[in-house]
C-alpha cells in the first residue's frame, strides 16, 4: 500500500503539474504529497520532477514512469472497484441516453422490469437525436444506432434495425407503385434525416450490388414517427425502421414497397466510455438490453 500511495501521489502531481493541486484532489496536505514523491524518487534513485520556483515539469525518467504508472494505477483501481462490486448489489444513479425513436419504442419499455430487478439503481434517461459525448456530459451508457465513430467507446452490438419503403394504398392507386429503387426518383418521397448519417439518401441491396439512392423529397423530417404520420396522410412514400410501421402494415393502412430490395440494416449498440472496469449498474443494464431485443412499439401506444 505504501508504494501504491506514493505512485498515486506522484501521478496526481504529474497530472496537475502542482503539488498543492494534487494534495487538494487527494484530500491530504501538500507536505504529505511532497514526502510521498520524495520517497519514491529516493527508492528509484532518479529525479522525477524538475522543480523551479515558477514551474514544475517531469524529467525524462518522470515521463517514462508516468506513462507506465498510469496504466498500473488504472488496473489496480479497476481491480479494487470490481472486487467491491461483486460483494454488493447494483445501486446508484445511472445516466442513459438514446435516440428519440428507439428510446420511446424500446428502451422505455424495458425500464419497469429493470426497476423491479434492480430497485436501488436510479435511471436518468435522456432521449435526444443529438450526438452526445458521454464523457463530457457525464453519461454512463448510450444506445447508438448506425456506425460508431468514437473509438474511445466500448460497444456491444444488440441488434440490427431494418429499413423499408412504404406508402398508403391510396397513394399507390393514384401515383403507382415503384418497381425498382430507381423509380423512386419519380415519386413524392418523405425523407427521414437519420441522426448518425451524413446524408439523407436511401440505401438498397441489389443482391450483387449495394448502393445509396439520391432521393429528392417533398419534405424532410428527423423523426421516424413523423415520417410515418406523413405517409399515413398520403403525402408520399417514406423510408424508415420496419418496427415503426409494423402495426400499420399488418392492418393494411400502409403497404410495404420494393420488398425484393433490402433496405439499410443499421446496427444498434450499447456503448460506455470506460475501457476497463464495468460497474455493476452498467453491466446489469447492458445485459438487460441484450436480453430484450424484441421491439414492440404498438405496446407504447403508437
Amino acid at each position: 500500500m505504501r508504494l501504491f500511495t506514493a505512485m498515486r501521489a506522484f501521478q496526481r502531481v504529474a497530472d496537475f503539474k502542482s503539488f498543492a493541486a494534487a494534495a487538494r484532489d487527494l484530500g491530504v496536505s501538500t507536505s504529505s504529497v511532497s514526502r510521498h514523491v520524495f520517497d519514491l524518487e529516493e527508492e528509484l534513485g532518479v529525479r522525477l520532477f524538475n522543480r523551479t520556483t515558477r514551474r514544475l515539469s517531469l524529467t525524462e525518467a518522470g515521463e517514462i514512469y508516468s506513462e507506465r504508472s498510469k496504466v498500473i494505477l488504472e488496473d489496480l483501481e479497476d481491480l479494487h472497484s470490481s472486487t467491491q462490486d461483486q460483494q454488493s448489489a447494483p445501486s446508484g444513479r445511472l445516466r442513459v441516453t438514446a435516440s428519440l425513436t428507439l428510446g420511446e419504442a424500446w428502451v422505455v419499455q424495458l425500464l419497469p422490469e429493470f426497476n423491479k430487478l434492480y430497485p436501488d439503481v436510479f435511471i436518468e434517461l435522456e432521449l435526444t437525436d443529438r450526438v452526445i459525448n458521454l464523457v463530457d456530459e457525464g453519461f454512463d451508457v448510450g444506445v447508438r444506432t448506425g456506425g460508431l465513430k468514437d473509438s474511445s467507446m466500448i460497444a456491444r452490438k444488440l441488434m440490427d434495425l431494418n429499413f423499408i419503403v412504404y406508402a398508403t394504398p391510396k397513394y399507390c392507386e393514384e401515383f403507382g407503385s415503384p418497381q425498382h429503387p430507381d423509380d423512386l426518383k419519380k415519386h413524392r418521397c418523405i425523407q427521414y434525416l437519420q441522426p448518425n448519417h451524413q446524408n439523407d439518401d436511401w440505401w438498397f441491396d441489389f443482391g450483387e450490388e449495394e448502393t445509396w439512392m439520391d432521393i429528392k423529397g417533398v419534405i424532410a423530417v428527423n423523426n421516424a414517427w413523423a415520417a410515418r404520420e406523413l405517409a399515413l396522410s398520403g403525402m408520399g412514400i417514406a423510408y424508415g425502421p420496419d418496427f415503426v410501421v409494423k402495426q400499420e402494415i399488418e392492418n393494411g393502412k400502409l403497404i410495404r414497397l420494393l420488398p425484393e430490395y433490402e433496405g439499410s440494416a443499421d446496427p444498434v449498440h450499447v456503448v460506455y466510455p470506460h475501457k476497463r472496469h464495468l460497474s455493476a449498474k452498467v453491466r446489469v443494464f447492458m445485459d438487460h438490453l441484450s436480453n430484450s431485443t424484441d421491439i414492440k412499439p404498438d405496446s407504447y401506444g403508437y
